[in-house]
């Protein structure tokens, strides 16, 4: 399995950040994360029960749209995006 980095910063943090990175005023390292969440909250909020079943019928089944994703899982498609 491969692993994942991910950041935990303030969203005013974040956004420096990447104006530095655009600007040419930081270079990101290659084991910095390429993922960041504003708070553990948000990050146990994307990684709930049922946003992981989720995730996993979509790495599994690769659904060609929201639609098929909602017919494959027996969800209406307004439910079927990771929150």
């Amino acid at each position: 399995m491969k692993s994942i980095v991910i950041g935990i910063m303030p969203q005013e943090k974040i956004r420096e950040r990447i104006y530095a990175i655009a600007k040419g005023e930081c270079k990101p390292k290659v084991n910095d994360p390429k993922i960041w969440f504003t708070s553990m909250k948000s990050l146990a909020e994307v990684l709930s029960n049922d946003n992981r079943a989720l995730l996993k019928v979509i790495r599994d089944s690769h659904p060609e749209s929201i639609s098929s994703l909602a017919e494959m899982t027996g969800r209406k498609v307004s439910n079927c995006r990771v929150r």
